[in-house]
């Protein structure tokens, strides 16, 4: 059986739209056991499979395309030698034009990049607003209080916790906090370090408002 880059990176973007996220295992209910979500990668090789594409939406294949553009994308990173051996396998299986039911290795890897491209994308807009931004004024150690405007949140099960990046007012700021954080709040911290990049690190942040 032969699929097309299509209907591959299609059905990676229907998993990623069911899920909402990138999951590498299936995620279970913590009393009874059973899976409340499928891993993705499962998802992708069930419908390739059973050569059942009833889930993958318009919208999905069109999502998937702009994935795999984002990893041909690579070729500039290439030539500037600072590739690492996820992306350099990546960009390779975004050349793939067609594949069969002995690219289970590929059907994996395929499964986690519009997740990858997603998270890409999100921090290449973070660099650009850090960029256009305005260090805040403040030594280290000093408290800051005032208004942000959360920009990305990330949760990070190594600390289990999650990575705020957020704007207050012309710079960003960003911070480890217990809970995920949306949409514009005040908060009260201090200042833990100024970045190279104008970016500035807090601690000790509380939700205040």
């Amino acid at each position: 059986m032969e699929f097309t880059a299509q209907q591959v990176w299609g059905a990676a973007a229907a998993a990623q739209r069911i899920n909402g996220e990138y999951l590498k295992e299936d995620r279970r209910d913590h009393h009874t056991g059973l899976v409340v979500k499928t891993a993705n990668k499962s998802l992708v090789k069930n419908w390739l499979r059973t050569n059942d594409f009833s889930q993958i939406t318009a919208a999905d294949i069109s999502a998937g395309e702009t994935a795999r553009n984002h990893f041909k994308g690579y070729t500039l990173l290439a030539l500037s030698g600072r590739m690492n051996d996820f992306q350099q396998t990546a960009m390779k299986i975004a050349a793939m034009d067609t594949f069969t039911g002995r690219n289970m290795y590929e059907f994996a890897v395929i499964s986690c990049l519009p997740s990858v491209a997603i998270r890409d994308a999100a921090h290449a807009d973070l660099k650009r607003e850090i960029f256009q931004s305005e260090q805040l004024p403040g030594a280290v150690g000093e408290t800051i209080i005032g208004d942000i405007t959360v920009i990305r949140t990330r949760y990070n099960p190594e600390y289990n916790k999650y990575r705020i990046d957020a704007r207050l007012g012309e710079s960003i700021v960003d911070f480890w906090h217990s809970q995920e954080l949306k949409g514009e709040l005040r908060i009260k911290g201090k200042i833990k370090q100024q970045r190279g990049n104008k970016a500035t690190q807090l601690n000790y942040v509380k939700i205040i408002g």
